[in-house]
């Protein structure tokens, strides 16, 4: 399960290994490339870094 933690202006997500991680990335740059949002990557695990696309 996903935590999503939040202060002023800002939200952070906390996404499982086993979650389909190119979907969620695909969706966030949609919501960036429609200036919904701007995001980036904070902490990421060897395990994100396998999954990433080359």
């Amino acid at each position: 399960m996903a935590r999503v933690c939040s202060g002023p202006g800002m939200v952070a997500l906390d996404v499982p290994p086993e979650a389909d991680l190119p979907r969620i990335r695909t969706l966030l740059e949609h919501g960036e490339a429609k200036e919904w949002w701007h995001w980036e990557e904070g902490c990421v695990t060897a395990v994100r870094e396998a999954a990433a696309p080359a």
